[in-house]
């Protein structure tokens, strides 16, 4: 019986593809962005859904793809080699899934551009990840809006009431 840390190569070769798709996808979407105009320089940076945070968020999505691919090449090395336990824990730690998806998702303007959509779902269909990044791509394929960065964390608190700024003065 396998455990979670053994190495199916089967099963990582056909997460390899599904990852790979889904981080073309990624790029696509990224690119029908910039293609649409959307720039990084705008002053829409502490807006979530702006054009600064959803392309941001887009570029860690087929980053984070891309990543996550030469991770499980090399575990895919190492298994087709026959050293998996120079892999230490890394089969058990690629069902956990990789960074870009929950933080991308949450920075980009709703509704996502289909080939985002697509890549998450291709993603979940492999039924390969643990709960927690399952979890993940369907709360990002769910969300109405953008959720980072909060307003609030941009809000400038005022002085308190009666209390006027001391620096300077003298009592």
């Amino acid at each position: 019986m396998k455990s979670e840390s053994d190495i199916d190569t089967d099963q990582l070769v056909t997460v390899m593809k599904a990852v790979d798709e889904a981080g073309r996808l990624f790029e696509e979407a990224l690119a029908a962005y910039e293609t649409r105009g959307l720039k990084r320089t705008g002053g829409d940076f502490e807006v979530a859904g702006g054009a600064v945070q959803t392309l941001q968020g887009a570029e860690e999505m087929a980053l984070g793809a891309r990543r996550f691919l030469a991770e499980l090449a090399v575990l895919l090395g190492y298994a087709t080699a026959g050293v998996e336990g120079r892999a230490g824990g890394r089969a058990a730690d690629v069902r956990a899934g990789f960074t870009g998806i929950g933080g991308g998702g949450a920075r980009m303007a709703r509704p996502l551009l289909a080939p985002t959509r697509q890549g998450l779902r291709l993603l979940l269909e492999t039924e390969f990840f643990a709960p927690a990044f399952r979890a993940e791509l369907e709360e990002v394929l769910a969300a109405e809006k953008a959720t980072y960065p909060d307003p609030a964390a941009f809000r400038v608190r005022g002085p308190a009431a009666g209390r006027g700024a001391t620096v300077g003065r003298t009592p």
